[in-house]
């Protein structure tokens, strides 16, 4: 099978993911990669046998030969680079968030209805629709054994999980909003609006944000850095236009531990599970017996996990997928782009102001 050639833009820790995903695949070559440290770039570049690299990313872009490129760099940056990789004509795999505001994204949005004939994939579905999780709980609501779903809650709440500080502390820009778009609730947020929206096939529009608070500061520990204004802790819950309510929290330090768990309430069962493709496998299902007339019952299942190699390999592949033609995006940038509104008025409406 043939190999496409890949140009890596962004050379820290996330892309590194990308490039060892990629390579094994054993359908791709990487050939370029872009970093604005050139001190850092030879180092980088021979580690993981990239034949060229650049200090300038329109350089790689202007290479013919060149299929398709991933978008590491911070989100601040993204706008740019994606919008001169489709002009390069590129194929792009974008990492999540896809921009960190209205402007950048209408922007990157315009752009992508011009070529319409480019793959573009957005990273958010990464943790979320690539995995044998995400597939099992949407056919278990798909038959309608837990009839209409009317309200799903979920809580990521960490404690010192913090990028930038606990978690990946080279990366300061995590935590400069201007740079990053925000804390958890972006970060994160994407995932989670991924992976439950997408469970009802992405047909619930945003009706209304009845609550949403951020929050920081819950510790003394010195950031390293002079600009530190991301939340750390948030929760919003949202009402969709078919009825569906979501509570909806994320922190990536709190002073409550409270590990991933969703659950699904409908109208004649339930379910409660971790979407994390390295949580627990175990999904448990709430009903009651003789449709809804008998005792109440519970059943647990193990979702089988042992074809998923890890979320990062299942991303490559699935890029590789549209490439070939094989396959549709599972999140095109229009509705990562959807998603990103949800978070924008959540922001909004607990008093934060956009970058």
């Amino acid at each position: 099978m043939r190999k496409y050639t890949i140009g890596i833009i962004g050379a820290g820790m996330i892309a590194e993911k990308h490039i060892q995903a990629f390579q094994k695949t054993g359908r791709a070559e990487i050939t370029w990669v872009a970093r604005k440290d050139k001190s850092r770039l030879n180092g980088f570049a021979s580690r993981y046998g990239i034949p060229r690299g650049t200090d300038d990313y329109r350089e790689l872009l202007a290479d013919p030969e060149l299929e398709a490129v991933v978008i590491t760099s911070p989100p601040y940056l993204h706008r740019d680079m994606f919008i001169d990789a489709l002009r390069a004509g590129k194929h792009v795999l974008l990492e999540k968030p896809a921009a960190i505001n209205r402007k950048q994204l209408h922007e990157m949005l315009e752009a992508r209805h011009r070529f319409p004939h480019l793959k573009v994939l957005d990273c958010s579905c990464r943790h979320a629709r690539l995995q044998p999780k995400f597939r099992f709980v949407k056919e278990y609501i798909r038959s309608g054994q837990l009839g209409e779903v009317y309200f799903i809650h979920h809580n990521g709440v960490f404690r010192n999980g913090r990028p930038g500080i606990e978690y990946h502390p080279a990366a300061k820009w995590f935590l400069n909003k201007e740079l990053a778009g925000g804390g958890p609730m972006i970060d994160w947020g994407v995932y989670d609006l991924s992976f439950h929206l997408g469970l009802l096939n992405d047909e619930p529009e945003l009706k209304k944000v009845h609550h949403a608070f951020v929050t920081s500061g819950l510790d003394k520990k010195d950031p390293g850095t002079p600009v530190y204004n991301v939340e750390e802790h948030g929760m919003a819950l949202l009402e969709f236009d078919n009825g569906l309510r979501y509570y909806w929290e994320r922190a990536a330090h709190a002073n409550v531990e409270a590990p991933h768990e969703t659950r699904i309430y409908g109208t004649k069962g339930g379910l409660k599970f971790a979407f994390c493709s390295w949580d627990s496998p175990l999904i448990t299902f709430f009903d009651s017996e003789n449709d809804g007339t008998g005792n109440a019952r519970r059943v647990d299942t193990e979702v089988d996990m042992s074809s998923h190699i890890d979320d990062d390999y299942a991303l490559a592949e699935h890029f590789i997928g549209l490439l070939d033609g094989k396959e549709d995006p599972l999140m095109p940038i229009e509705r990562a782009a959807k998603h990103l509104e949800i978070i924008f008025k959540v922001y909004e409406a607990a008093g934060v102001k956009l970058p």
